[in-house]
């Protein structure tokens, strides 16, 4: 008697197992060997913003009101136009869905004309206030207008909550948060499009940022990229993380609101950007302060990590930006040292006077060790930039 080929699997089980694969699945799995793959000549990923936003699914998370409508309004003028995404990103030209679901026009056309700027807007950025569900035809229904629409090259989805299918039964979280965006995976693919979805962020931070995006691990593990924006309430710069499976390297860009308008610019490396604000910082202190001071005198008036500040003074001495005086404390570079940079208006409000050698720090006479970030006082240098509400 010949032995079973799966003596401890259950009888029906292995009487699928010994169905010839077509009859099991109704179709043969295929392979490609990999030499075979290396010899295919295929096309280059599309990009609607070059080494931002490739063709895929990406989802772009950032706290309520943070300005992330204003952020794909502007790269659909941008990409139907033509023009500059993001302040410094050229593109190319080509159709724009935009899906603007919790908008009404008004509002909408408000925000567009404030975009503008006086400028026609484009015939190629189309609008949609009302999109049916992916579950409710809202895959086939983009399948159909992308198929009308061949030059399309960027589809926003504002927002995730108003597409993705409704949740039904008892299933794990992470299954449905996978799902949530599948249905467009091949619209995206098969079109060469990028489809954008805003979404939120958690209210609390994380170290990594794609674990500030809202829902499980599967929203951001279900789509081919993401971008997660970050900025403090009432300032003016912001940071935007990107990554995904066609971008070769995560990088942090960091971003400046433009209130006259109404848009985000690319300003630089956000780790380069932040290490040239600290710099700043430390510069106003020192020009501001009645004597040399100390790591720990500065890293009290920045409210920084005295570590930190003691390694960012002597990276500054070094490079000949402050002076190192006496032990380890620093001041502002005299105007007599050579290389030094111009300081024409030494004189003016918020020098050391040299009459009563009391501070005129912002209009107090407390001197700098009075002040705080967030100290609103007509002229002094930290005040909070608050004109980036959006």
């Amino acid at each position: 008697m010949s032995r079973p080929r799966y003596p401890t699997i259950p009888g029906d089980v292995r009487q699928r197992l010994e169905l010839a694969p077509e009859e099991r699945s109704g179709h043969r799995p295929k392979t490609i060997s990999a030499a075979d793959l290396m010899a295919l000549e295929l096309p280059e990923v599309r990009w609607a913003v070059p080494g931002i936003i490739p063709e895929g699914v990406t989802l772009l998370a950032g706290k309520p009101k943070l300005g992330k409508s204003w952020l794909t309004l502007d790269l659909g003028v941008a990409i139907s136009t033509g023009g500059v995404a993001l302040g410094t990103k050229r593109v190319e030209q080509g159709e724009c869905l935009y899906l603007a679901l919790e908008d009404n026009r008004r509002r909408l056309q408000r925000r567009l004309d404030k975009i503008l700027s006086g400028r026609a807007a484009s015939a190629g950025l189309h609008l949609a206030l009302e999109w049916p569900r992916a579950d409710e035809g809202g895959a086939e229904a983009l399948d159909e207008w992308l198929e009308a629409h061949p030059d399309t090259r960027l589809v926003v989805m504002d927002t995730l909550k108003k597409v993705r299918s409704r949740a039904s039964g008892n299933r794990n979280v992470y299954d449905v948060d996978y799902e949530a965006l599948e249905p467009f995976l091949p619209l995206a693919a098969e079109h060469g499009v990028a489809i954008v979805v805003v979404h939120h962020t958690r209210k609390l931070g994380a170290t990594d940022p794609l674990d500030e995006i809202s829902g499980s691990t599967g929203l951001s593990g279900g789509v081919d990229g993401a971008l997660v924006l970050k900025r403090d309430r009432g300032r003016a710069d912001a940071y935007l993380h990107v990554t995904g499976r066609d971008i070769e390297e995560e990088q942090e860009l960091a971003l400046r609101w433009e209130p006259a308008t109404a848009r985000w610019r690319i300003v630089g490396d956000a780790e380069e950007y932040r290490l040239g604000e600290e710099r700043a910082a430390v510069v106003r202190v020192l020009t501001n302060a009645d004597d040399a001071l100390s790591p720990k005198e500065m890293a009290e008036a920045l409210g920084k990590n005295g570590g930190a500040v003691r390694e960012l003074l002597s990276q500054m001495a070094k490079a000949g930006e402050i002076e190192k005086v006496g032990y380890g404390r620093y001041t502002i570079k005299s105007p007599d040292t050579p290389d030094s940079p111009d300081t024409l208006g030494a004189d003016a409000a918020g020098s050391v006077s040299s009459v009563s050698g009391v501070s005129v720090y912002g209009g107090c006479e407390n001197g700098w060790r009075s002040h705080q970030h967030s100290c609103e006082c007509d002229e002094c240098q930290y005040r909070d930039l608050s004109d980036a509400n959006v």
